[in-house]
Order: structure tokens, then C-alpha cells, then sequence
């Protein structure tokens, strides 16, 4: 009980946070490039110096290196998702244009913009690596398999699994500075503390910048003509019960830390990744579908969360 209750105070934060960003946005505050200079400034500013932070003060050498089969976890949970998602969009008779979009919207989750503030309020700033080690599997993934089969949705029906424009996406900032971080723990190298402290305070914007931004796109992508079908519930239920079953089922099967084995759960069940729909945008696909997806599983998240975490004792 007193887990859940732990786990409502902090969606409650979060909501209040989100709520804050949805209500200026209402008044007009922000323009799309406003938007756009925000999520850069998370994306390779905020989150990296969270990283560098989190990973070299939590880590040692010996830490670092028991990650490893925490890996598994993430790469079994996505890829049975995912294969799951292709009998399932065959089943429901999703048009051809849009199984990949079915595919990742059911498989993969966002990791960096509600992922790592939801974890943090949960569990604290010791959860950032585990969360990046889920992001890195998840990024790598959508990249090559998930980017594969949205490009066939807009019409390119050989299109490479992998691409130069795919590596430059997986090797994010966010992907380097957890590099980085890890080679400084296994070298035990330590920045000098004016660094530390400097990153500290770049790292602290990371979780209400999210927030803002997850509230911006909650009003400017609506639920106007939103449609309740087969697809949509379908990518609920991959994302909140599925995914993290899956999950739930892999880390009854390795040795996990307590910590890393709450933040897998907690990970897997986040909603559908933001990135799809500007993916799906630049490849011709189903990119306002792919938006509300995202719109609706978000919101959801913040009811989803606590029953997540009563439900696998998270």
C-alpha cells in the first residue's frame, strides 16, 4: 500500500507539472519553434548532462558491469511486442499502409520525454541508467526494425533496415554521454567537482521541460475526431499490459537489482514513442493517427502508472 500510494504522489506531480503545460499553451505561450527549441534543449542538452551526472556518481566499476544481462530484458520485451504486433495487425485487418505504424506504436515506448521524469519521480535520480539502458535498446530498434516497416507504410517497399541517417538517430546525445559516462566509471575517472556541479544544474531541467512539453502536445494534438476502434485498443493494451508482462516474465528469469527491476516495469509501460509521428510525417505515412496515439496512451499513462505498479509489485 505504501508503494502505491508512493506511486500516486508521484503521478500527481506529474499531472500537476503536465497540467502546467498544457494550461499555457491554452493561453498561447508557446510557438512551434518555441516547441522545437525546448525539446532540443532536453533532448541533447538536459538528458546528457542527467547522464553524465546520474551514471558516475551512482556506478562503479563493479556495477557497471553486472548491467549487462539487464539487457536482455528490454531487447526480449520490444521484440516479442513487435512480433506480436505483426500477427495481431494481420488478425484485425490493419491496411497495409499502416502496419508499420501498428507495429511500432505496440512495441515501442517513450523512453526519454515521459520515461525518464516518470522514473525520477517514482524511484529518484539512481533510475537514470537503467532507464537509458532501456533507451538504448528501444532507439536502437526503432531505428533500424521500426523505421524499416514505417518507410514500406509511405510507399518504400525496399527500403534498408539501415540506414547512415538511422545511426546518427541511435547514437543520440543521449546514447553518447551514457558511452561517456560508463568508460569514465570503468576507467574511474572523476570530473572535476566546478563540472559536476554545473551539470547538476543543467540536469535538473530535464524532468519539468518534459513535462511542459508533454502537456504542450496533449493540447496541440487534441482529441478532436479522435476514433476509439480495434487499433487503438489494441496499442493500449501493447503498450500497459502486454509489454510489461513481458517484462514482469524476463526479469523472473536474471538476477536484477530491486531498483533496475521496478524501473524495466515501470519503462515498458510507458506509452507510445513521439517520435513515430514525425517519423511517419517525413516517410508519407499515417503521421495524424500516429499523433493521436500518442496523445491518447499519454494521457493514459498517468491513470496506468499506479495500477502498473499494483499489479507486478513494482
Amino acid at each position: 500500500m505504501t508503494a502505491i500510494f508512493g506511486a500516486l504522489q508521484g503521478v500527481l506531480t506529474i499531472l500537476v507539472m503536465v497540467s502546467g503545460g498544457y494550461i499555457l499553451s491554452v493561453q498561447g505561450w508557446f510557438s512551434e519553434e518555441t516547441v522545437a527549441a525546448i525539446s532540443r534543449l532536453v533532448i541533447r542538452v538536459a538528458i546528457p548532462a542527467l547522464m553524465l551526472t546520474n551514471v558516475t556518481a551512482a556506478f562503479d566499476r563493479e556495477a557497471v558491469l553486472g548491467l549487462g544481462p539487464g539487457v536482455l530484458v528490454p531487447l526480449g520485451t520490444i521484440l516479442f511486442a513487435y512480433g506480436l504486433a505483426v500477427l495481431l495487425g494481420r488478425l484485425l485487418g490493419v491496411p497495409r499502409g499502416r502496419r508499420g505504424l501498428f507495429q511500432a506504436n505496440f512495441a515501442f515506448s517513450n523512453t526519454i520525454f515521459v520515461g525518464v521524469p516518470v522514473n525520477i519521480a517514482l524511484f529518484g535520480e539512481e533510475a537514470v541508467p537503467f532507464v537509458t539502458l532501456y533507451y538504448l535498446i528501444n532507439t536502437t530498434l526503432f531505428w533500424t526494425l521500426g523505421v524499416h516497416f514505417l518507410r514500406r507504410d509511405g510507399g518504400a517497399e525496399k527500403a534498408p533496415a539501415l540506414s547512415f541517417a538511422a545511426l546518427k538517430q541511435i547514437f543520440s546525445p543521449v546514447v553518447v554521454c551514457f558511452i561517456v559516462a560508463v568508460a569514465l566509471v570503468l576507467l574511474e575517472i572523476r570530473l572535476p567537482s566546478f563540472l559536476m556541479s554545473a551539470l547538476k544544474y543543467t540536469a535538473a531541467m530535464t524532468t519539468p521541460l518534459s513535462m511542459i512539453i508533454i502537456g504542450i502536445t496533449i493540447h496541440s494534438v487534441g482529441f478532436a475526431g479522435m476514433r476509439v476502434d480495434r487499433e487503438l485498443l489494441a496499442v493500449m493494451a501493447g503498450r500497459f499490459l502486454i509489454a510489461p508482462a513481458a517484462a514482469f516474465f524476463l526479469l523472473g528469469r536474471i538476477p536484477a537489482p530491486d531498483l533496475m527491476r521496478k524501473v524495466f516495469l515501470i519503462t515498458a509501460s510507458m506509452p507510445v514513442m513521439t517520435q513515430i509521428a514525425l517519423v511517419a510525417r517525413a516517410y508519407g505515412a499515417d503521421h495524424r493517427n500516429a499523433g493521436v496515439t500518442a496523445t491518447v496512451t499519454t494521457a493514459a499513462s498517468l491513470v496506468v502508472i499506479p495500477i502498473i505498479m499494483l499489479l507486478f509489485g513494482a
